[in-house]
């Protein structure tokens, strides 16, 4: 695995104040795509995170880690003690399931689409 985490999300019920601050503090040029704003850092052409919608339970940076098999993986948490937040949730680029670990921290279990 030559990354561990591949994306990272920004959870907030205030996402446009998020997108503000990131773009006055950072320089990351904010790409709305509707209920997510994709986040470029000056220089690159592609997003590396995303600014969220508000979901239950969940706020603040979260990190992606991509898995070969999205259901195999999230048994596998739930074996291993984390809870279950949220499963399947499609995305622009391929399916996620939530989780957080027995230590509190929330992490996303990521699948890649075929079209990526």
């Amino acid at each position: 695995m030559p990354l561990p985490f591949v994306w990272f999300d920004n959870i907030s019920a205030q996402r446009q104040d998020t997108v503000q601050f990131m773009q006055d503090m950072f320089g990351w040029r904010p790409s709305d795509i509707g209920s997510m704003t994709f986040l470029t850092s000056e220089g690159e052409t592609k997003p590396f995170a995303a600014a969220c919608e508000e979901m239950p339970d969940i706020a603040g940076w979260v990190p992606y880690v991509e898995v070969d098999d999205l259901q195999t993986s999230v048994a596998r948490a739930r074996e291993s003690g984390a809870s279950i937040l949220f499963e399947g949730v499609k995305g622009p680029a391929g399916d996620a399931s939530f989780i957080r670990d027995p230590g509190g921290s929330v992490m996303a279990l990521w699948k890649r689409g075929q079209d990526v």
